[in-house]
């Protein structure tokens, strides 16, 4: 399990931070609670001091009575779950673009090939070897070029509807490997396989955008709107908020001065504030900001870091404890928080940890 933690820092600047990941035993919610406990008390972190929760849709983490955030609700009211926003969205563009019967028909023929052409051990072979034979054939009469990480073996990429670009990498797969699919799609109807026709759905778009975005995650966002400086805070609105008179004040006051003129949203709005002073003259307006950043609207920086795990345990690494890597994924996401450690510092720690047999 990754473990990220977004906050406003003494600056008005919105961070995540990677802390680190834990080894769980399973992924039941009873079981990722305990984990999040012990790494909370271990970092001196307060349960009840945490405003927002951000996880993909599985149930185990999302579940209105056992999930992971109900649990966390129950501790604590205040921190508000957020289903990661952009998942929210690629299901919805996934949804709505199957809704144009052209585009439905495309992705679902482009489904059936892959599944088919990637049915067995067999056919995947057949794909691998075709590939090598052209390549090689390629290379041979100086077609294609060789050299470091040139001609690398290539397969066919399933679509993800939670993934961001899947469905383009799936195209591109199958562009680059035509001719071996085209061959192996003989090799099947040689064999006498049939396809099967799955039925398309007719949902209305609006009804999609209802059952993917929860009232409780479409109100947050509206409230966060509400507070965004962009156009002239054309999209103001103080009933979003009762702040006993500071936003009519704040509002008015921030409205004709130039400084915050174009900018891109609360993110440099907040940033802003402190740079002029105004988070001391508007403390509560300032504290809802603060509320409205520190809300995980998207799960990206958790992926990240779980990607960032590839590049590190590695074949060569496959021995690689808990702990150390751990350590080594934090100094290889952190890039930015570790660029003030001295490499002097390092050292002298780690001569400090025990007794060496050389001088390093």
């Amino acid at each position: 399990m990754a473990i990220v933690l977004r906050y406003v820092d003494s600056l008005g600047i919105v961070k995540e931070r990677f802390i680190g990941i834990v080894h769980v035993l399973d992924t039941y919610s009873l079981i990722l609670k305990a984990t999040i406990d012990i790494v909370f008390s271990n970092n001196n972190l307060i349960m009840t001091q945490m405003r927002g929760q951000g996880y993909d849709g599985a149930s185990n983490m999302s579940g209105a009575f056992n999930g992971l955030k109900s649990l966390i609700l129950n501790e604590n009211n205040s921190a508000h779950y957020i289903h990661c926003f952009a998942h929210q969205l690629q299901l919805v563009v996934v949804a709505v673009a199957k809704k144009h019967d052209d585009v439905d028909e495309f992705f679902e023929q482009l489904a059936l090939v892959v599944t088919i052409v990637c049915g067995s051990c067999k056919r995947k072979d057949m794909i691998r070897e075709m590939q090598k034979e052209r390549v090689a054939a390629k290379i041979g009469i100086g077609e294609i070029e060789t050299g470091k990480g040139l001609n690398r073996e290539i397969s066919l990429v399933r679509a993800g509807d939670t993934r961001w670009g899947s469905h383009f990498r799936t195209i591109v797969s199958l562009v680059n490997l035509f001719a071996e699919v085209v061959a192996v799609l003989k090799y099947v109807k040689e064999e006498g396989s049939t396809l099967s026709n799955r039925n398309q759905a007719k949902d209305m778009q609006i009804q999609e955008f209802g059952d993917r975005f929860s009232e409780g995650g479409t109100e947050l966002m509206e409230n966060m709107a509400a507070l965004s400086p962009c156009d002239s805070f054309s999209s103001f609105d103080k009933t979003k908020a009762q702040l006993n008179g500071q936003l009519d004040i704040y509002y008015h006051s921030l409205l004709h001065d130039e400084i915050f003129f174009n900018l891109n949203g609360i993110a440099d709005l907040s940033r802003l504030l402190v740079e002029t002073g105004k988070h001391l003259s508007f403390p509560l307006v300032y504290r809802l900001l603060k509320l409205a950043l520190v809300l995980p609207v998207a799960t990206a920086t958790v992926e990240r870091c779980f990607s960032a795990m590839k590049f590190l345990k590695t074949d060569l690494r496959n021995r690689i404890g808990d702990n150390f890597m751990n350590g080594a994924l934090i100094c290889s996401v952190e890039k930015e928080a570790l660029e003030n450690v001295k490499t002097e510092n390092v050292i002298t720690r780690f001569r400090k940890m025990k007794d060496r047999r050389g001088e390093l």
